[in-house]
């Protein structure tokens, strides 16, 4: 149920704070950006307007200059210079002059007369105003009508087409683009790296408190969590851990006290048995007193093992020949392997296996490989301890192997499987898993392909 449960989560899209903050903030300076382009684009639009608005003003003023009276009869004489650029622009300008009658009297081309004609003066001159284009489309003609002041009754009309508005927008965003539109994208980049670098900080003393939590074990929760920079919002979440991680150090230092007073306070009744049982006859109730008396003895070794490993401390710890503790446990448990009628024997590395840790408990490790691989090898069988040069000791026996449904719970500690001997305390690869968990290795298994299983308890090397 626990494996379904960690494959399930392993499936799921789960992102760090950083990255959702990062990811959160980046949209916004990114819609910050797109609202202050449309803003922009507003903005231009309305210059647009303000040019053609200040074009088609320009252009009335230097038209009405070149009116004169004569005879009553207006004319008109254009500058040069104007009237070549009325002619090259063909029906991009256009101007024409109604009379007090609406009739036009003057007018840059046929197209301006067909375009002003319909169009009626103002009663509040002057204004603004679209002429549509007689092609069709949407490109109408932007156009100004004023009052000639000089000229009652006449009123002056100029326009101008889409093609000139499109050559100032071009203009715009030209001269947008090379000045200002390709600092846009550096601002944006700027803003970003500005904006990650300000989450990484900001979360920098969190990472700090995971950093400090991941090395919280059974034998180091004395380690409490920094407060040193701690959002006062987070701050009283790391105050409580700390409190409740005293609590566990105050469980475990209790629980560890017990279970070395309790194993300390059953070796002298024990003791006082073992005295009694020998004054008896030899009788079979003595006999089978006598075992379960050294059965008691052996759990309550264990349980003292257990103990001490809780509380291992290898800062004391020295160099130990691996093949020196493989040697002399082989030799102590082979009268045992001998009398259940087990070939035991041992394949040393030809130079020494150095691992830094304590020598007594990596021998307690190798002897409870070694009794559990003789308690399930057959009679006749053969179990192979084997110390290799990367620092491995390998148990090897003919036994049936490891069922698949044990295989999660044997190093568990307790823990005794339905074909276990009464003997058993379901202790010794606990304590094995523990040795290696305190001098930094690892204790796997595996089923061998000729029938019985293999330990190996793998440890590092000690720094030459």
């Amino acid at each position: 149920m626990k494996q379904d449960t960690d494959t399930s989560l392993e499936g799921q899209n789960i992102r760090s704070l950083q990255a959702m903050l990062a990811w959160r903030l980046g949209g916004v300076l990114v819609l910050s950006m797109l609202l202050v382009i449309v803003t922009l684009a507003g903005y231009f639009w309305t210059a647009l307007d303000d040019l053609d608005d200040a074009s088609l003003q320009i252009q009335a003023q230097q038209i009405s200059r070149s009116l004169s009276n004569s005879g009553g009869r207006v004319n008109l004489n254009l500058p040069d210079a104007l009237t070549s650029a009325y002619r090259d622009a063909g029906d991009g300008f256009l101007y024409a002059i109604k009379d007090s009658a609406g009739k036009i009297t003057i007018a840059s081309s046929e197209k301006a007369r067909q375009l002003i004609a319909p169009v009626s003066p103002s009663q509040d001159l002057p204004f603004f105003f679209r002429l549509p284009n007689p092609r069709g489309g949407a490109s109408p003609y932007y156009s100004l009508a004023i009052a000639l002041s000089e000229f009652p009754g006449h009123v002056l009309y100029v326009a101008q087409g889409q093609i000139h508005r499109d050559v100032y927008y071009d203009t715009i965003i030209t001269e947008f683009v090379e000045h200002i539109g390709w600092i846009l994208p550096i601002i944006l980049l700027l803003a970003l790296t500005i904006a990650i670098w300000t989450i990484r900080t900001s979360l920098a003393p969190l990472m700090a408190i995971s950093a400090r939590a991941s090395h919280i074990g059974p034998r180091n929760i004395d380690i409490r969590l920094p407060l040193d920079n701690v959002p006062k919002e987070i701050r009283p979440l790391v105050e409580a851990i700390n409190e409740a991680l005293a609590r566990l150090e105050q469980g475990f230092t209790l629980q560890r006290q017990f279970t070395a007073n309790a194993a300390h306070e059953l070796r002298t009744p024990l003791a006082i048995l073992n005295a009694r049982l020998d004054e008896l006859d030899n009788s079979e109730t003595a006999a089978s007193l006598a075992v379960d008396i050294q059965r008691m003895n052996r759990l309550v070794d264990q349980l003292l093992k257990v103990s001490r490993l809780d509380a291992e401390d290898l800062s004391v710890a020295k160099d130990v020949d691996l093949n020196d503790v493989a040697a002399e446990t082989v030799g102590y448990l082979a009268p045992l392997a001998i009398t259940n009628d087990i070939n035991l024997s041992l394949t040393a590395n030809e130079a020494p296996v150095m691992v830094r840790g304590s020598y007594g408990a990596l021998g307690d490790a190798l002897r409870n490989l070694i009794e559990n691989a003789i308690e399930h090898s057959p009679k006749g069988g053969e179990i192979v301890v084997e110390v290799t040069a990367e620092g491995n000791i390998a148990v090897r026996d003919q036994g049936k192997g490891i069922p698949e449904e044990d295989r999660e719970n044997i190093f568990h500690r307790f823990w005794r499987g339905p074909d276990r001997s009464e003997s058993g305390s379901g202790l010794g690869l606990a304590i094995v898993s523990e040795t290696a968990k305190v001098h930094g290795g690892t204790i796997t298994f595996a089923n061998n392909q000729d029938g019985g299983a293999s330990f190996t308890l793998s440890l590092p090397l000690a720094p030459k």
